[in-house]
């Protein structure tokens, strides 16, 4: 929250310059390391200056936040306050303070102040959407609703205030209210990742809408791909990726769906080393996402017995299943080409229409038989179609050129998972262990496939026990202790 005090400090600037004291000498040096950002000597200005300024609240105003800016948030927080009871009226610190509450976990005080600095004329622009966030965080759900509202009224495309407004909607239980905000945040702004994050948790666990839910998730991690995806929304797309698997086997034979992409998205290019002028508005704060439900357990297989006549034989024992085995693209001597050129190809790549994709990473990995990324977003793409053969070749090709590719083994083990190559799944999952030995999707991946033979359930007790060590209270942890209590 210390990024919006410099915000309200302009503010306070606008209104302080023609204030007259005896340290106004300290005061000014204060100001000037002050726009400086050298908080440690602005603070040490504006003390001195109070030595002979002993009721300005100005300067008290200023101290405040410089204390804060240094991490001294109980000082800061006393210079503010008071500021505050030196002179209530005195909107800038007020305003300050209400932030600095807000971000010490004093909501209640923060909405308190801010419901003084929204009935002044001269209130910051964005003070009903800060006490929006404080009525979020004290869970009055239809205050912070109204108050994100009037802040829309001056910022109707503000992708925040349209994100908050989904989240209010959905602490309320009115999930359809949720998607529309959601939704016209992503209009609004179609790189607020957040939004894309929320979407598909409410899709996800209040709407049963999986396949959007997936759809969303990937978004999400789409727009943040130098981020490590967080764990909770990585086990989230697996989940809905294992209902969605589930969902086609109860279909009839004739009614094929094409199959869900894979759990991470494909690599964005890296941006030229180009400056990126800071927005003018701080960005807003993180907002909590919508909760997710538990998930339910999922439910036994149900097998149909076949009724034997007393007079008829019975029937032959079915035939032992045959093991698929995935014979991998032999290793190969991949020699560097023109990277940069590579990279043009690629980037095309990542932005063409879907039916160019193929055609532009291939001529990438011609460029550059080692760029490994080409390769993984050709599997994936590859994937998409429904060509699993050449999916698979160009995620051995990615991991030929990088042994190390961690998010191209975890789509390849899923995608061998899912072709039946369950041996070859377990091989390249337990590789990927091997160096991350606190991967929890691998673990509970890992739980699930040695879970399916009672041969193996030794192994699925110890990947999951693994996982609930790593992420006790996941969502699907619950199911998981009541497999392990069934099965000890």
């Amino acid at each position: 929250m210390r990024k919006y005090l410099g915000l309200a400090l302009l503010v306070a600037l606008a209104s302080g310059c023609g204030h007259k004291s005896t340290g106004a000498d300290h005061f000014a040096r204060g100001l000037a390391y002050y726009k400086d950002g050298k908080f440690d000597k602005a603070a040490a200005q504006f003390e001195d200056a109070l030595t002979s300024m002993q009721t300005n609240a100005l300067a008290l105003n200023f101290l405040g936040v410089c204390r804060l800016k240094e991490g001294e948030s109980e000082t800061g927080l006393r210079n503010l306050q008071d500021a505050v009871r030196l002179d209530p009226g005195y909107l800038p610190a007020r305003y300050n303070l209400a932030l600095a509450q807000l971000e010490q976990g004093q909501a209640e005080d923060a909405v308190a102040n801010l419901r003084q600095v929204v009935q002044s004329s001269a209130a910051p622009a964005d003070s009903h959407y800060q006490l929006g966030l404080a009525y979020l965080r004290v869970s009055a759900w239809g205050q912070a609703e109204e108050a994100f509202k009037t802040h829309l009224q001056s910022n109707p495309k503000s992708a925040e205030t349209l994100n908050c407004l989904g989240v209010a909607a959905a602490r309320k239980h009115e999930f359809a209210s949720a998607k529309h905000w959601f939704e016209q945040c992503i209009s609004a702004d179609p790189k607020f990742a957040t939004a894309y994050l929320n979407l598909a948790s409410l899709e996800h666990h209040q709407l049963g809408q999986k396949k959007e839910a997936f759809a969303h998730y990937e978004a999400y991690l789409d727009l943040m791909p130098k981020v490590q995806p967080r764990e909770d929304v990585r086990l989230a797309m697996l989940q809905v990726r294992q209902d969605l698997a589930a969902a086609a086997v109860k279909q009839p034979p004739h009614a094929t769906e094409a199959p869900p992409k894979p759990a991470k998205p494909p690599e964005t290019p890296t941006p030229p080393a180009v400056a990126v002028a800071q927005a003018s508005k701080p960005p807003a704060p993180q907002v909590d996402t919508v909760a997710p439900k538990p998930s339910m357990a999922t439910p036994p297989l149900v097998v149909t017995a076949t009724v034997v006549s007393a007079t008829m034989p019975p029937p032959p024992p079915p035939p032992a299943p045959v093991k698929k085995v995935r014979i991998p693209i032999a290793t190969r001597t991949l020699k560097p080409g023109n990277r940069t050129k590579a990279l043009v190809y690629y980037n095309t790549g990542v932005n063409d229409q879907p039916q160019n994709k193929i055609g532009d990473y291939t001529k990438a990995i011609a460029t550059d038989p080692t760029y490994a990324r080409a390769y993984y977003n050709l599997a994936i793409t590859y994937a998409d179609i429904g060509q699993h053969d050449r999916a698979l070749d160009n995620y051995e090709l990615a991991l030929i050129a990088d042994p190390n590719f961690t998010d191209a083994r975890f789509n390849y083990a899923l995608l061998l998972q899912d072709q039946g190559y369950i041996d070859d799944a377990i091989v390249q999952f337990e590789k990927i262990l091997a160096a991350s030995p606190d991967d929890a999707s691998v673990h509970l991946s890992l739980g699930a496939l040695y879970a399916r033979d009672r041969a193996t359930y030794s192994k699925a007790r110890d990947h999951y026990q693994a996982f609930l060590r790593l992420l006790p209270n996941s969502p699907p942890a619950h199911s998981i202790r009541r497999w392990l209590d069934q099965n000890r």
